[in-house]
């Protein structure tokens, strides 16, 4: 049973999420641009502070969403939950790295922060594919709208199977690299953060 101070910073973690995620695609079109190669001297400091926030977020959502589902009784959920909350942790303690190493100190000089950016993405990279299922999986389970909002679990298993899609499009080499902004906007800022503000809904249900 999920308490109300655990749904309580649930909610407000999933809020987190779906700012951030916004002010990624605004960093990433606006300021940066789609077109920049690797890491950006002007603003790689701000897209890392916001993406260690974003991962932070996610990493709270996944822990709480345990219980706020019940998943001591799913082991299955709770299998495919975990392994996502460890790649969200790794991808939260490397989101700043590339930042701290364009400023030098006691970071080193061994790698560059554009090859640091392209490590996080290679060591995640299975993430991906687990952390989808595991949202598939819920909102296939909630989409009765008993504790996730229908609206919520139809966002999710629409973010889900179109990020699945295009991992498996581009581990076989069937999809052009130039989907990736069109994947970006609908499955990362519209879809799946709305199956997060479904999520914070959820969380809101369950504060006395």
């Amino acid at each position: 049973m999920i308490t109300t101070a655990e749904a309580r910073l649930g909610r407000n973690m999933a809020i987190l999420v779906v700012a951030t995620a916004i002010l990624q695609l605004l960093i990433g079109f606006v300021l940066i641009g789609p077109d920049t190669e690797g890491y950006s001297n002007d603003w790689g400091l701000l897209n890392g502070v916001v993406t260690f926030a974003n991962s932070f977020g996610q990493v709270a959502v996944l822990i709480f969403a345990m219980k706020l589902f019940d998943m001591d009784n799913n082991p299955l959920l709770r299998l495919l939950g975990t392994i996502a909350i460890i790649g969200t942790t790794i991808s939260t303690t490397i989101a700043i790295s590339p930042a701290a190493h364009a400023a030098g100190g006691w970071t080193g000089t061994s790698f560059t922060p554009t090859q640091i950016l392209d490590m996080d993405g290679a060591i995640t990279y299975g993430t991906w594919f687990v952390f989808p299922v595991w949202v598939l999986l819920v909102s296939l389970q909630e989409r009765g709208g008993n504790v996730l909002p229908s609206w919520g679990s139809l966002a999710g298993i629409g973010a889900s199977i179109l990020i699945l899609v295009v991992n498996l499009g581009f581990l076989f080499s069937l999809l052009p690299e130039t989907i990736v902004p069109f994947v970006w906007i609908v499955g990362g800022v519209i879809l799946y953060p709305t199956f997060v503000f479904g999520m914070s809904r959820a969380f809101a249900s369950k504060i006395n």
